[in-house]
C-alpha cells in the first residue's frame, strides 16, 4: 500500500485532519440541496446527472435532503495514489459503517489533476482557503478544529439521497413527456 507523500502540498492538511478527527471523534457534514434542472424536454436516465445541482445553502428550486449534521466517525483512513499523492479521506461513520469521502481542495490553481476519490456511495470536497495555508503554522490544532467541527467550504459531489432525488424526478419527467 502507498504511503503519503510528505512533499505533497496537501498531505500536511490531509493528516492535520485526520489527527482532529482523532480528537473529536465527529465531523461536520453540510445541508444537502439539490435540483434539477432539466431542459423543457424528455431527459433520459442516463444524462440525468448532467442538470443534477447540489449545494450546501438553500437555493431556488433547491430541496433541501439533508440537514446539517454532526457525523460521529469511527475510524477514518486516507486513500494514496500510487505516486504518494493523497486522493481522499475515507470516513467511517460509526452506526451505519456508511463510508464518505472527504477529498481536500487546495486554495490556488493546481496545474496537476487531483487524483480521482474512491468509489463510495457519499463524497464531498473541503475548500482550503489561503488563510488555512497560514494557520497551519501558526495554530494547527486550531485549523484542525475549524476544519472538522464547521460545515463552512464543505459541498456535497454525491450523496445516496442525490440519487434518489435524481431517479424520482427523472421517473416523473417521464411520465410528463410520455403524454
Amino acid at each position: 500500500m502507498a504511503q503519503p507523500d510528505p512533499a505533497h502540498p496537501l498531505t500536511e492538511f490531509y493528516l492535520l485532519v485526520q489527527q482532529a478527527l482523532d480528537k473529536a471523534g465527529c465531523f461536520a457534514l453540510p445541508a444537502l440541496y439539490a435540483s434539477l434542472q432539466a431542459p423543457a424536454r424528455r431527459i433520459y436516465p442516463e444524462e440525468a446527472r448532467e442538470y443534477l445541482r447540489l449545494a450546501p445553502q438553500a437555493g431556488e428550486g433547491f430541496v433541501r435532503l439533508q440537514a446539517a449534521v454532526q457525523m460521529q466517525v469511527l475510524y477514518s483512513s486516507l486513500q494514496v495514489a500510487a505516486d504518494g499523492a493523497p486522493a481522499a479521506l475515507l470516513l467511517t461513520e460509526e452506526c451505519t459503517r456508511s463510508v464518505t469521502a472527504l477529498q481536500l481542495l487546495p486554495p490556488f490553481v493546481w496545474e496537476d489533476p487531483l487524483p480521482p476519490l474512491p468509489d463510495v456511495p457519499a463524497a464531498l470536497t473541503l475548500q482550503l482557503t489561503v488563510q488555512d495555508v497560514e494557520a497551519i503554522d501558526a495554530d494547527p490544532a486550531a485549523l484542525g478544529r475549524r476544519l472538522v467541527g464547521s460545515p463552512a467550504g464543505k459541498c456535497w459531489l454525491t450523496h445516496p439521497r442525490a440519487e434518489t432525488f435524481l431517479a424520482e424526478r427523472v421517473a416523473l419527467l417521464q411520465r410528463v413527456y410520455r403524454r
